[in-house]
């Protein structure tokens, strides 16, 4: 009889177990559907949602590199009309690539491409240069890294500049690239008048 009820308990408690694993089961098997419903969800929303555009490309109305150089310049995409804020940054834009180029002619580069990608806090924005832009100041600038206060290396850098910004219909910033640093002469440099010793001016 004690066996009887012994076999009967251990079945029921084997069903049980097996009750509840199934039951786990369904609800494992409820909760991956519901995480599958809403990744398909989520993915149609991304897809259907207006692509991000970025900024940096919006303000120039899509146009990037050397496109972009001769809409501003209005030999290109006449249609378009530039914001005063696109302008600015666009000055930025040609400023940095001025300089980065100089840069490279101080490390000693001969020869680059007239386009560069130029990091802004608004974004990368993809910039070009004529070519004859490039290698004059690759050029020029190989001299002034060997000579810093050589004035016809600084004049011709800045004649270059003044034609490209004239070209963009920009006036030329005082000092744009800091070259009047490079030619400052330490003999302009002031220095104060030692102190006279006392009865130097002939006072009793």
């Amino acid at each position: 009889m004690h066996g009887l009820l012994l076999f009967t308990a251990l079945l029921t408690l084997v069903l049980l177990v097996y009750g509840l694993y199934q039951l786990n089961q369904r609800v494992m098997r409820l909760e991956a559907k519901k995480r599958q419903i809403a990744s398909e969800k989520a993915a149609k929303e991304r897809a259907l949602a207006p692509p991000q555009r970025d900024k940096s490309v919006d303000i120039f109305h899509d146009l990037e590199s050397e496109e972009l150089f001769y809409a501003m310049t209005g030999e290109a995409h006449q249609e378009l009309e530039f914001s005063e804020d696109a302008r600015k940054r666009f000055e930025l834009v040609i400023r940095k690539h001025l300089l980065e180029v100089l840069e490279k002619a101080k490390n000693g580069e001969r020869s680059l491409d007239s386009e560069t990608m130029i990091r802004t806090l608004r974004g990368p924005v993809r910039s070009w240069l004529p070519q004859d832009v490039v290698s004059s100041l690759l050029i020029q600038g190989g001299i002034l890294a060997n000579d810093p206060n050589d004035e016809r290396a600084i004049a011709s850098i800045r004649s270059t500049i003044d034609r490209l910004y004239l070209q963009l219909g920009y006036q030329t910033p005082e000092d744009v690239l800091g070259l009047d640093d490079q030619t400052t002469d330490p003999s302009e440099e002031t220095t104060d008048e030692p102190k006279r010793p006392p009865g130097a001016d002939g006072f009793m």
